[in-house]
């Protein structure tokens, strides 16, 4: 322990008498330990992103479209599918009334115009669908309420807006009662949807949802339905994708042994494209992370090496009054160590700035609070292991070369 002190103590005169030399060595090491905790705070972030978006999919949800969402498959066959239509929607929920909790038709309009006062929005999503939808997704609204049954079976002219929506029509939150209109027509906004702020906030926030038979009599009959099927829980699922299997290609007239003209599209697409997407950003991290401790390594080596030149009288001293070659080791080793820590702290520093900041302009000015605004304790951990492991192997062969000079030959070293 008195050996590895002195070490130490050896080490920190040796930085300190050579402060701009130890400062410019340690910036390749400050650039890795920056790469390394900035790339797993994005990934954690990216990763909580990833999860709301898809909750807002549900685990237990069943998409039946025309499309491969995850994008599976010929584009070109899909594209030329036919729709799948309002009334194929009513006979497969007929089938599956008894099997799923519940199924309902959505269907979408985008760049639509929607106007209140002089305010205009002309690139919102003008959702149809039925009174059960709010159950299915959640069963919460911000304000107000979803529309009824009877709304639903008459094509009232009612509408749910989303949270970009209110907030761009309606700054002062006074949207429930209001009319707005919609390719002209007025709707009574009735409700306001919770703000959600995924990856794909179009789906709620910059939506508005009126009943799908009023959204046939504005757009016509024309619009593509998707039919969503709610499994009642993740064990009944696969249950649930073969009654809805068996029922779309019974209602789309398809025979025995022909492909399917449909997908019934899950979460699980989607997670697989979400692996894929971290994949990427983990090998391009990990490639730029690598470059900079190499850099970072090799000048930490050099300057090692030009250490041990400058100190071989100092060498021959300490062994000629009984230091072993290991303390002599231990000595060298323990520099370049001590480098690499230190650029791991102001690396540290840095990343922890980035965050803060991060976290805070994403709150802020965007309304993502998905980020940390801390580096977890794991990230500190791993980042200190690494800087040890690339001190060590910056710093062998220089130790070693020390650590093996003859004393008499290192005395005659000017």
């Amino acid at each position: 322990m008195t050996q590895f002190i002195e070490s130490i103590r050896l080490a920190v005169s040796a930085l300190v008498a050579n402060k701009m030399r130890g400062a410019l060595t340690t910036l390749g090491v400050v650039i890795g330990i920056f790469f390394v905790l900035l790339m797993g705070w994005l990934l954690t972030g990216l990763d909580n992103v990833l999860d709301e978006t898809l909750a807002t999919f549900g685990d237990d949800i069943l998409y039946v479209d025309k499309y491969n969402w995850a994008g599976d498959g010929d584009w070109f066959e899909n594209r030329n599918r036919k729709s799948i239509t309002f009334d194929q929607y009513q006979r497969v929920h007929q089938r599956l009334a008894s099997t799923a909790e519940y199924v309902i038709p959505t269907t979408r309009a985008n760049g639509a115009s929607v106007r209140y006062g002089d305010d205009e929005l002309t690139s919102a999503v003008v959702f149809g669908t039925n009174a059960e939808y709010i159950q299915m997704f959640g069963g919460n609204l911000k304000e107000g309420r979803f529309f009824s049954e009877i709304e639903d079976q008459s094509g009232g002219f009612v509408v749910v807006i989303g949270a970009n929506v209110s907030n761009s029509l309606f700054p002062k939150g006074d949207a429930v009662g209001r009319v707005v209109k919609i390719q002209g027509i007025p709707f009574t906004v009735i409700g306001i949807m919770p703000k959600r702020g995924s990856l794909l906030a179009d789906m709620v926030d910059d939506q508005l949802l009126i009943p799908i038979k009023r959204f046939f009599g504005l757009y016509g009959n024309s619009f593509r339905v998707v039919i969503n099927v709610k499994a009642g829980g993740t064990e009944r699922v696969e249950d649930v994708r073969y009654a809805t299997l068996g029922a779309m290609r019974e209602v789309r007239s398809i025979a025995l042994g022909e492909r399917d003209d449909f997908s019934i599209n899950t979460q699980d697409q989607f997670r697989k494209q979400s692996d894929q997407l971290r994949a990427v950003v983990w090998a391009v991290g990990l490639v730029m992370t690598g470059l900079s401790f190499l850099v970072g390594s090799i000048g930490i080596m050099n300057i090692m090496f030009v250490s041990v030149v400058e100190r071989t009288k100092e060498i021959g001293i300490r062994k000629a009054i009984g230091a072993t070659r290991s303390s002599v080791l231990q000595q060298f080793l323990v520099e370049s160590i001590l480098l690499c820590l230190i650029g791991t702290a102001i690396g540290v520093l840095l990343t922890s700035g980035v965050a803060y900041a991060g976290a805070y302009i994403a709150e802020k000015y965007w309304e993502i609070d998905v980020l940390d605004s801390t580096i977890s304790v794991s990230q500190l951990v791993l980042a200190v292991v690494v800087s040890v492991v690339v001190g060590v192997l910056a710093g062998i062969i220089p130790a070693f070369r020390a650590s093996r000079l003859d004393p008499v030959e290192a005395l005659r070293a000017e």
